[in-house]
């Protein structure tokens, strides 16, 4: 049967007044306790925690309103599960912060563990987080025009192999759900095989001191033992479907290849493979290694009292930024949160990204990945033309050009003189435009030298661009200015921001792996630090307050009540009784 207690019904006592004294009962009101308990709470799933649960028949639940508070404030506070159940059960201001009634509610860890696995199940972590940001979006007044984004890596709860381990530990996860479930598939098994991976993780097919002849072939013999296990329980009923041989099925497709019947270790496999059996979900990034990543989107507009994260995009840690900006622009249409202004680093700063994001309102400012690549990408392209040799004078562009912003049209060149002819080749792939100038006015012009326009050997002066290369160049020129330094300063906060979640929360290494639940422990921290900034602001405390003394929390009656009970404790009119019986 579901139990569920409003958070916000009314209360005729305060309890807790008779067990935290008034100055604890101050810190409570001004701590992210008050905050959790009148504004954060009646915001937790119950409903669909409550889904597999009859409305009124069968035993009572734990109250759910307090269960979900507590997988929510588990991972806001890096509790482990017995620190969790630990808190429920003995730490008053928690207690207070779930709505519980202190000495009377209780749970165990086994309870604890299985809401927990169903709200993993049902991916409610998401919904918290959003939940929760929409309400302190709405409660602080946040101004969202101005917003930055940044990536930050994340490491699961699971160990760092080399592929020849790799490999091996997945030979023997599969060994062992056949000894256990088939002991006569494994005794059938040769007596090699078996004590080849009779020894643990840690000492399996060590590397250490061997040459680099010997570990190729311990790594051709895992492999070589990987297929034959393949082959062997490719039909096997009860093995072919388990998780472990899926995973065997996987590895060796990613690490090895067969060439005319025989076993080829892939040279390079790239970061989108598995890194580790317990964590099938985790990729490599050649930078920060394997695990995870989070995409976070963060306020920083001046006007707002505390910045807060709007959105978090949990990803493999082989997805590159300059590909993340879609998801995250998307996620931030559907909750109706884009902004006005976006700042991100150079990975993000493509312009196809600048440009998707123009189409949706948002400006996208970030400088333009300086590379030799970019820069001879961008140069002024022409078939028949040389460079010219090095000048003092200040380089000319693309944009120094006099081009019409509505129409694309050319009308002028840097030192004002009209082109001869512009060809604009619309429809075409490249978009490209080339302008003619004519010979007495680029041979007489101050700024030959410094220009782009380039003399082709039949004695033309032409100058070949694409729109991509004109925007690039305007925004290189943009990013020279102290305006554009000034504003972009901004930026770096959310760095400060990710090693916040990292040394409060715990985000850079979880105790959790798999997808599932490293995007439960990933939502709900980031939901933790949204709820830590908004307790320091006033603003949102007031408002708690004013919510609890309505509900009866430091209400009058209670304030008699403890009143009440401070007099008989001080005058303890019972005591000469008590003495006169024992004398």
């Amino acid at each position: 049967m579901r139990h569920a207690v409003d958070p916000l019904q009314g209360r005729l006592f305060d309890p807790f007044q008779q067990i935290i004294p008034p100055l604890g009962l101050k810190y409570l009101a001004n701590g992210w306790q008050s905050i959790f308990r009148a504004v954060l709470l009646p915001l937790m799933p119950v409903g669909k925690l409550g889904d597999r649960l009859h409305p009124i028949l069968g035993r009572r639940s734990k109250e759910l309103y307090s269960v979900a508070g507590l997988l929510f404030l588990q991972e806001a506070k890096g509790w482990t599960n017995d620190e969790a159940v630990q808190a429920y059960l003995f730490h008053t201001d928690v207690q207070f912060a779930l709505n519980l009634e202190p000495g009377i509610d209780e749970m165990s860890r086994a309870t604890f563990e299985r809401y927990r696995a169903y709200f993993l199940d049902n991916d409610l972590a998401a919904q918290v987080m959003n939940d929760i940001t929409m309400k302190l979006v709405d409660e602080l007044d946040l101004h969202i025009d101005q917003q930055r984004l940044d990536s930050t890596h994340v490491f699961s709860d699971m160990a760092s192999f080399g592929r020849t381990r790799m490999m091996a530990v997945c030979n023997k996860r599969f060994l062992t759900q056949v000894q256990r479930h088939h002991a006569a598939d494994f005794n059938a098994l040769p007596e090699e095989w078996r004590q080849r991976y009779a020894p643990s993780q840690a000492k399996l097919f060590a590397s250490k001191g061997l040459s680099a002849e010997q570990r190729s072939k311990s790594r051709l013999q895992v492999a070589e033992d990987m297929r034959d296990l393949i082959n062997r329980f490719a039909d096997h009923a009860g093995l072919k479907e388990r998780p472990s041989y899926q995973a065997l099925v996987t590895v060796f497709e990613q690490q090895c290849e067969i060439v005319a019947d025989k076993i080829v270790i892939k040279a390079k496999t790239g970061g989108r493979c598995v890194q580790n059996p317990s964590d099938l979900d985790a990729t490599y990034d050649g930078h920060k290694g394997q695990g995870h990543k989070v995409q976070l989107v963060e306020t920083c507009s001046n006007e707002n009292d505390v910045q807060l994260i709007l959105t978090a995009i949990p990803q493999t840690a082989a997805e590159h930024d300059a590909n993340s900006l879609t998801p995250v622009l998307a996620d931030l249409k559907a909750k109706g949160l884009l902004p006005e202004s976006m700042l991100t680093d150079t990975a993000y700063g493509s312009d196809e990204n600048v440009q998707e994001a123009a189409d949706l309102g948002v400006e996208l400012v970030a400088p333009i990945m300086p590379n030799a690549e970019t820069e001879s990408a961008d140069a002024p392209v022409s078939d028949e033309t040389t460079m010219p040799p090095a000048t003092p004078l200040e380089k000319l562009t693309i944009d120094d050009f006099s081009v019409d912003e509505r129409t694309g049209k050319v009308g002028a060149c840097p030192s004002g003189r009209i082109p001869l002819n512009v060809l604009y080749h619309q429809g075409t792939n490249e978009d490209k435009t080339t302008i003619e100038m004519k010979p007495e006015d680029c041979e007489n012009c101050p700024f030959r030298e410094a220009c782009p326009v380039e003399k082709t050997k039949k004695g033309k002066y032409k100058l070949d661009y694409t729109a991509k290369q004109r925007r690039q160049q305007e925004r290189r020129r943009e990013e020279d200015t102290p305006v554009f330094r000034e504003r972009y300063a901004k930026r770096s906060g959310i760095e400060s921001t990710n090693g916040g979640l990292k040394r409060k929360h715990g985000l850079g290494k979880l105790r959790v792996r798999g997808s599932p639940a490293v995007r439960h422990a990933l939502f709900l921290k980031v939901a933790g630090w949204n709820m830590n900034r908004a307790t320091t602001s006033g603003k949102l405390a007031s408002k708690a307050a004013e919510i609890l003394r309505k509900l009866g929390f430091g209400g009058w009656w209670s304030a008699c009540l403890s009143f009440v009970c401070a007099v008989i404790r001080v005058n303890r009119p019972w005591r000469p009784a008590l003495t006169a019986n024992a004398a």
